[in-house]
């Protein structure tokens, strides 16, 4: 079962930025290749579980984290979260 949330950027600088504030934080991310079908910008998103979707908000209302697009993957189908 695919269920989790990608984080999009519009360069790779911000996505390892992201990926640093995440881990500091003790939120589990994965850096992977953007999908081409969401976005052809940044190649690198980071996956981020259900159950850590929270605290990156937190973060991302911190301003800690600046991002392009968030988008949620639930049982196969993909849609843009707006947060």
């Amino acid at each position: 079962m695919n269920n989790f949330y990608i984080l999009t950027f519009n360069n790779t600088h911000e996505a390892m930025k992201a990926e640093t504030a995440c881990l500091s934080s003790q939120i589990k991310v994965i850096m992977m290749p953007t999908p081409t079908y969401i976005t052809k910008s940044c190649g690198i998103s980071l996956r981020v579980g259900k159950g850590d979707f929270e605290g990156l908000k937190e973060l991302i209302s911190d301003n800690k984290i600046t991002y392009k697009g968030v988008f949620e993957l639930n049982e196969n189908i993909l849609k843009q979260v707006e947060l």
